[in-house]
């Protein structure tokens, strides 16, 4: 497979040289004649190197590469300055930001093929470098994940889904993935006895029906919105290979995936064995989480929503609930419920 470069480049008959001679030395080429373009070629083609000049309009070189390095797909990609500016300072400024090199203009040919080569050869593949003890785990948070998505991922329109209406249901074709951009959102299973239970929560900036995408052709689950919420659908056909093809990313989702079955084996020990309290405790425990802000969480719940979670009748969740405010476990506040310490609630779920 041919090694692909991207060069950024606001002259059009040094970007085009540039490209000549690459493509004649058996490289693919990409070509962006500013820097915002060449941010977003960066981020949608994933080069194996990128060529940059320093003086351009739109973006400056210093500005893309501040801006590749803080994704942690582009991040790795080996950086190297093309300018005619030969002060020391130029020089410092570029390899404190990151850069992996600096060619001064003008150059021959055999210095550019030199460097690239050079620079290529000395880059760990992202399959082994991922591999590491460190860098595997650079992915730890949803945010990481929605940053290192290509752009052209997100470019469908945002949907807005109304309260209790599906994202999709169970059973449907798998067609797309979704980014929850704002709001809440509840995954449901119904029982041979046509009883719906809550398995999962979601909320921005999650990404949502990615083990089912994963598992097979239809979803697993129905996932509707809790509150008012606003999602961006990302076609299957994009996503997978995407996640397949950068280790750090699919590593976090099988970290995901492995915790939340985790949680799926907790909770139906729970169900099968656990007590009214014990269920109602796990069940307000996740809500902490969900809606906490500070030290404590409001969480503004429906008791037909609360029994849906806890697996159980509403009459006796209200009875329970009841039980928890006299003891000063949670506060009620119209139909709020305010919780204030986790650790109480915690505790009971054992």
């Amino acid at each position: 497979m041919k090694n692909k470069i991207l060069i950024i480049e606001d002259n059009y008959d040094v970007r085009e040289n540039i490209g000549e001679i690459l493509r004649l030395s058996g490289y693919e080429t990409i070509m962006a004649e500013n820097g915002k373009k060449g941010v977003a070629a960066a981020q949608n083609h994933l080069p194996d190197l990128i060529l940059c000049d320093i003086m351009m309009p739109e973006l400056d070189g210093f500005a893309v590469l501040r801006i590749l390095s803080k994704n942690v797909i582009t991040a790795t990609i080996p950086f190297v300055f093309l300018s005619a500016k030969t002060e020391l300072s130029d020089v410092r400024k570029g390899m404190t930001l990151g850069a992996d090199d600096y060619i001064t203009k003008p150059f021959d040919d055999i210095e550019l093929l030199d460097t690239i080569e050079m620079r290529l050869k000395k880059r760990i593949p992202v399959g082994d470098k991922e591999i590491g003890n460190t860098s595997i785990k650079t992915i730890s948070t949803w945010q990481q994940i929605i940053d290192s998505l290509p752009a052209y991922m997100l470019q469908e329109e945002v949907r807005l889904i109304r309260k209790k209406d599906h994202v999709f249901g169970e059973g449907q074709n798998v067609r797309n993935v979704f980014y929850i951009q704002s709001g809440k959102a509840i995954a449901t299973k119904v029982d041979n006895y046509g009883k719906e239970v809550v398995t999962r929560m979601y909320q921005n900036p999650m990404i949502i029906g990615v083990d089912s995408a994963f598992s097979g052709l239809r979803y697993h689950e129905t996932v509707k919105a809790f509150e008012d919420l606003e999602v961006i659908a990302i076609h299957q056909e994009d996503f997978i290979p995407f996640v397949l093809q950068h280790p750090m990313v699919a590593h976090f989702f099988l970290r995901e995936m492995a915790a939340c079955q985790v949680q799926a084996d907790e909770k139906l020990l729970l169900q099968a064995f656990g007590s009214v309290r014990m269920k109602l405790a796990a069940t307000l425990a996740d809500l902490f989480v969900f809606y906490q802000e500070g030290d404590k969480a409001v969480i503004p719940v429906s008791r037909e929503d609360l029994a849906g979670m806890a697996g159980t009748a509403k009459e006796t969740i209200i009875r329970c609930l009841s039980e928890f405010k006299e003891e000063g476990l949670v506060i009620i506040q119209g139909s709020d419920i305010v919780i204030e310490s986790l650790q109480k609630i915690s505790d009971l779920r054992y």
